[in-house]
């Protein structure tokens, strides 16, 4: 790249991450749109006398999604790396919406029994299938397009892309729920939101299709093979990269469902707020983020990554307990209060792990090593979070449960960190043997 200007530079930067965006955005609506009506399918799909059995049932089928997700990772991540970043993330991005839309055309228990559950629970595999791919992709795309000093900043446009996913999915599902009865809702208007993603769908796609694939991945292609086993080389040579991965997006994925998609369960299933409400509220703590996630990006190239996502997983540590106590205080409006400052950390840590996830990996397995790490983190972070905040607090009987689980996860973020290499300021380049660059 060293005929490229800084001009050039900055566009290819600019394009590659609204592309990332764009796309995971509507990975993420796809994807989220299951959890936030997790209360509205469990009587259709998991009829039982317990509500709350149905809705453990119905959020057990969201954690199926994520354990797919490591599997879709090796899938993809292979492909990216020997194939490029953009022509497998048009392929994620189109499974998820075909996935999604065949939901949203699903038949119910009462009118097929038990084969309902099952169609549900394949589908909602073959969308965390494709969700394992996304991304690996669109991190691996962004910051290795960004300019050497701003990756932080671009490398934000992933977790930008994911808090507007999350919001729109939330802002639709309101919208439905408002406007229809609660007969209509469980009738035909839960549908809505799923059928809404095939156009969606076409629209990523064709972004995706105008951008060309990162100057790294082509210049590796130009100087190299590509890879023949990027899983073999990710686990033989970059163990300590994948384990620091997991731990990081453990904490993170956990800490940030808790204060963000779970809240809608907690709110509406054990402290009885009205679903729509809980759902607005949902788009409001989604969409503050986005104002801090290129903030922090930003402040990462400036002070190091392991600084500013230290800071945010402290945030979350101290902000728990006392932000769920105000939840439950009966006043819709002191939640909406809590929960906006619970996502002050998630918007800081939300600007700053994608970078650090791409860069402990070098051009060459970025993509592999990315999507392992990240996805088998997911399993245990937010594919699980929902089944076990619920499960505690139904076991316990206490409803700041969930609060305490995130403090351990923020803690053991913390703990991941500290031993993990600063990764700002250095370069994406690698020598021969494929190892990433030191930081200058």
């Amino acid at each position: 790249m060293s005929s490229t200007t800084s001009q050039d530079a900055a566009r290819i930067g600019r394009r590659a991450s609204t592309a990332a965006a764009v796309g995971t955005a509507i990975e993420y609506y796809d994807f989220a749109i299951y959890g936030y009506l997790a209360v509205v399918l469990a009587p259709l799909f998991f009829p039982s006398q317990d509500g709350l059995i149905g809705v453990l049932a119905t959020l057990t089928v969201v954690a199926s999604g994520f354990l797919a997700r490591p599997i879709g990772g090796l899938f993809f991540g292979r492909l990216g790396d020997r194939r490029g970043r953009r022509t497998v993330l048009m392929v994620t991005v189109a499974v998820m919406g075909v996935a999604t839309v065949l939901t949203g055309l699903l038949p119910t228990y009462a009118q097929v029994g038990v084969l309902a559950p099952i169609l549900l629970t394949v589908l909602r595999i073959g969308q965390g299938f494709s969700a394992g791919g996304e991304i690996g992709g669109a991190a691996s795309l962004a910051t290795e397009s960004a300019p050497s000093r701003r990756r932080g900043l671009f490398g934000s446009a992933t977790s930008v892309g994911i808090a507007l996913g999350l919001a729109g999915a939330a802002a639709v599902v309101g919208t439905v729920t408002a406007l229809t009865k609660p007969e209509q809702l469980a009738a035909w208007g839960w549908r809505i939101p799923f059928l809404i993603a095939g156009p969606l769908l076409v629209g990523a796609v064709l972004y995706r299709m105008r951008v060309e694939d990162s100057p790294l991945f082509q210049q590796m292609i130009d100087t190299s093979e590509p890879p023949k086993a990027p899983i073999t080389e990710v686990v033989r040579d970059h163990r300590r990269s994948v384990f620091g991965v997991i731990g990081v997006a453990y904490a993170t994925m956990t800490a940030g469902g808790l204060s963000s998609v779970y809240l809608l369960v907690h709110l509406s299933a054990v402290l009885g707020y009205s679903l729509t409400g809980a759902l607005w509220l949902i788009v409001l703590i989604v969409l503050l983020p986005i104002g801090l996630i290129p903030w922090a990006g930003a402040l990462s190239d400036r002070f190091g990554r392991r600084t500013v996502l230290t800071a945010g997983l402290v945030g979350f540590a101290v902000l728990a307990v006392p932000c769920y106590w105000v939840m439950q205080q009966g006043s819709i409006g002191l939640a909406v209060v809590a929960a906006l400052v619970l996502n002050v950390p998630f918007g800081i840590c939300q600007g700053v792990i994608y970078t650090l996830y791409s860069e402990l990996f070098p051009t060459r397995v970025r993509y592999t090593g990315v999507s392992i790490g990240f996805n088998i983190g997911g399993v245990i972070g937010s594919g699980l979070v929902s089944v076990i905040a619920t499960s505690l607090v139904s076991l316990s009987g206490n409803t700041l449960a969930p609060a305490f689980y995130l403090v351990f996860a923020a803690l053991v973020g913390i703990g991941v960190i500290a031993v993990l290499r600063e990764t700002s300021g250095g370069t994406l380049a690698e020598d021969v043997t494929g190892r990433a660059a030191e930081p200058a």
